[in-house]
């Protein structure tokens, strides 16, 4: 059990801190070394976060850890959205709660859950997309605590619903990769719902994009890399 590494500001270079990680991820502290220092470079975001997306797109995606740094230096809103349901709060000077069962003892099973889990997609190895439910999570949270303690009522059998109904999702072009650096999409940050382009330059058709045209893609959804992260550092089984 590690909790203390939820709220540690830095990871490293404490070799004591570095076995504990390795123990959690199950890798050797020799090649998480290079994971946990791309972690730290990443300013003001929730460093278990942060270790969870890069190990995550290291192991399965084979990105180097500073270029997906890189990404969430770039972009702070992705790990501040993992943590707004992965530590939840009903309000701002509310405790931490857990209104999705995600850190309950028997919630061993890593099952994703399509209307709160977000993803991060590499699409030919270059451009990387940023895919998020366009729920009210934290509405739908705080129906789920509300209605667990008067036992039951609309809302909250609305809640159950609207975590099995399919989602949509907001979907956010971040930027492309080359040479080992990342270079962000300007353009995204000015729209509210921006297009994904198929090239690093404007295109003529908007409706063509990377999301349903690619010649290769890996997905991977960063909400499950972060719960099992923090799974495991609670001393929690998890069944992957």
């Amino acid at each position: 059990m590690f909790p203390s590494l939820l709220t540690r500001a830095e990871l490293g270079p404490d070799p004591a801190v570095l076995a504990d990680l390795a123990a959690i991820l199950g890798e050797d502290e020799a090649s998480l070394a290079a994971v946990v220092k791309a972690a730290d470079a990443v300013a003001g975001m929730p460093r278990w976060i942060v270790l969870a997306v890069i190990h995550a797109f290291w192991r399965k995606a084979n990105v180097a850890p500073q270029v997906t740094s890189s990404v969430l230096n770039a972009w702070p809103e992705i790990p501040a959205s993992i943590e707004e349901v992965l530590s939840f709060k009903a309000g701002a000077a509310a405790e931490e709660s857990d209104p999705f069962l995600f850190f309950h003892p028997i919630a061993t099973e890593t099952i994703p859950i399509p209307a709160l889990d977000e993803y991060m997609d590499l699409v030919q190895n270059r451009f990387f997309i940023w895919k998020r439910p366009t729920i009210d999570r934290t509405s739908l949270g705080r129906a789920l605590i509300e209605g667990s303690q008067s036992y039951g009522g609309g809302q909250y059998l609305d809640a159950l619903r609207s975590l099995k109904a399919q989602p949509s999702y907001q979907s956010i072009w971040l930027g492309f990769t080359e040479g080992g650096r990342f270079f962000r999409n300007e353009r995204s940050r000015h729209n509210l719902r921006p297009t994904l382009a198929s090239s690093v330059s404007e295109i003529s058709n908007p409706s063509s994009s990377f999301e349903n045209s690619y010649a290769c893609k890996i997905s991977i959804n960063v909400s499950i890399a972060a719960r099992e992260l923090k799974r495991r550092a609670l001393g929690l089984d998890v069944v992957s």
